[in-house]
């Protein structure tokens, strides 16, 4: 199973959402952010339904990195 990125804390994030049509979830959010320790940009994303759903998700990353908290722990899921 591939690591996905970690934002470090205090850390800008920039977002966007892609359309891509003729797909199951067409709406593509994004997140990303650039790591001044390993000075690499580090991006996660996910699939949507449409494009209020994907808003949504981008603000529920940007109000956890806000609160320190890492977008891959943000999205983690409890199983």
């Amino acid at each position: 199973m591939a690591e996905k990125a970690v934002a470090p804390v205090d850390v800008r994030l920039s977002t966007d959402i892609e359309y891509r049509p003729h797909r199951p979830n067409p709406y593509r959010a994004r997140v990303r952010c650039f790591d001044p320790a390993t000075k690499r940009r580090l991006s996660l994303s996910e699939g949507k339904a449409d494009e209020d759903e994907a808003q949504e998700w981008l603000q529920d990353i940007i109000e956890a990195a806000q609160a320190g908290l890492p977008p891959t722990l943000a999205t983690m899921k409890l199983a």
